[in-house]
């Protein structure tokens, strides 16, 4: 109950938000309640996603709305993403979606303390007819006395700023993607592609 709770309270936060900073200053605040009050759920949600079984809807819900899946999708393959009927399209997004929730999906611990620290306000940005957002963060892990430089990119999407790349110490989690699946592409085409995802997000 209280997990479904805080779920429906960062919904209205998230969905409103008008600053992407305020976005994760709210999510990370609910997340640290999260971790306090539901460590199970917090576990349990981690499982879900590494074992690829089916996720709490409002969790679900939750990274629809909030991660440009499709944007994300197209810019990770660029030119090679018109190549792609409307149905392989629709299947990348999907694999690539799962892909990257094993791999971020690690993250989620109870037991992981952390802090994040925002250095600026919001930079905006108007490329090639897209509005940007670039939020940088710094997140603090407490008990190894790690900090990470993180910026969080965003695309204004349906008048929703939605997450669409991330940066790790000025790394690119696109870009690293782009460079490797570009390659299969180019070298086995989309099934080659799509067989190296379901490799990773299947293993």
């Amino acid at each position: 109950m209280k997990s479904v709770l805080i779920a429906s309270i960062v919904t209205a936060y998230i969905f409103t938000a008008q600053d992407p900073q305020q976005t994760l200053e709210l999510q990370y605040k609910a997340y640290i309640i999260a971790q306090q009050f539901t460590p199970n759920g917090v576990a349990d949600i981690k499982d879900r996603i590494l074992s690829g079984k089916k996720i709490p809807r409002a969790a679900k819900q939750f990274l629809n709305k909030n991660i440009a899946w499709e944007f994300f999708a197209k810019s990770t393959l660029s030119s090679y993403w018109d190549k792609l009927n409307k149905k392989q399209k629709k299947e990348f997004t999907k694999a690539l979606k799962q892909t990257l929730l094993k791999k971020y999906g690690k993250y989620f611990d109870a037991n992981k303390k952390f802090s994040v620290k925002f250095s600026k306000p919001t930079e905006y940005k108007l490329l090639r007819g897209k509005q940007f957002a670039k939020v940088d963060t710094t997140i603090s892990i407490l008990l190894k006395e790690l900090e990470l430089d993180v910026d969080f990119v965003f695309v204004s999407n349906d008048n929703r700023w939605m997450l669409c790349d991330i940066y790790i110490d000025g790394i690119s989690s696109s870009r690293n993607y782009r460079k490797a699946l570009r390659r299969i592409f180019k070298k086995e085409g989309y099934i080659g592609v799509m067989s190296r995802l379901k490799k990773i997000y299947l293993s």
